[in-house]
């Protein structure tokens, strides 16, 4: 069996699902229109949601717009409207590596269309209110407690998905609601220190649109994506060592290895 085989082979054992079992339309540019759309939605209703002043609605608003997009695009795109979660699917073994940049690229301009789209509805005083929909840190929130913050926030919510969604043995028909009530947590632990973006294309959109009408959109706005991507890799690392079961696990492939050597 050659590398390729075996991880091919390990992505199944893990996701029940084949990488390559489809054409180049179904695999990656219908994937693609369905993320697109589906973090424009996300962004434009979460964006929106902050209008309301009140934590709890922008918990909800964000986390049960994740639940329904699931819902809705989950069979065509994965369900990841996030590249800090498509970062941990992939190193979980759950999406093939080669998808990653159609998917970013999908993720990131959906967020500007959704942007764009609460700038050219909402009123100006409105949009002003609510910065543009951007991420800023709380007061007295530096940046190394905002990186922090944003990485134990992004390893909840991937990990959620990984056991959820991704783990065959464990994956779940309330999965969707689970993703969705991880972000709504996140959100409300979170939102007053960091904003709790959790999603590098969230933080991306708004920035972009905004930058020309809110002061320090960009400010600290690397945190939006070391954060997230850095617990995308901490959860799937989590995942593959200690959460696996122990035939497909990476540290039990290891270790049955280095048993095969010694008995020879």
């Amino acid at each position: 069996m050659t590398e390729m085989d075996r991880l091919i082979s390990l992505d199944k054992s893990i996701s029940g699902h084949p990488p390559q079992e489809r054409g180049t339309f179904e695999r990656i540019f219908r994937p693609m229109a369905a993320k697109f759309v589906g973090v424009a939605l996300f962004v434009f209703v979460g964006c929106c949601a902050l209008n309301s002043g009140d934590l709890v609605g922008a918990a909800l608003g964000h986390g049960l717009t994740i639940a329904l997009l699931i819902v809705g695009f989950g069979a065509i795109s994965g369900g990841h409207f996030n590249p800090a979660v498509t970062v941990g699917v992939i190193m979980g073994g759950g999406l093939p590596v080669y998808l990653l940049p159609s998917n970013i690229i999908a993720q990131l301009g959906g967020g500007m269309l959704g942007a764009s789209i609460v700038r050219a509805t909402l009123p100006s005083e409105v949009y002003a209110k609510i910065g543009g929909g951007t991420h800023q840190l709380g007061k007295d929130v530096n940046a190394g407690w905002g990186f922090l913050i944003e990485v134990v926030l992004t390893t909840v919510l991937v990990l959620t998905v990984l056991m959820a969604a991704v783990n065959n043995q464990t994956k779940s028909k309330l999965a969707p609601l689970a993703i969705g009530f991880a972000v709504s947590v996140d959100i409300m632990a979170g939102g007053p220190l960091t904003g709790a973006s959790m999603n590098p294309a969230r933080a991306f959109g708004p920035a972009v649109v905004a930058s020309s009408v809110v002061d320090n959109a960009w400010r600290y706005h690397y945190i939006y994506w070391l954060g997230p991507l850095c617990g995308a890799l901490l959860a799937a690392l989590l995942f593959r060592f200690i959460f696996l079961s122990p035939n497909i696990r990476w540290i039990s492939r290891r270790e049955t290895s280095l048993q095969a050597e010694g008995n020879n």
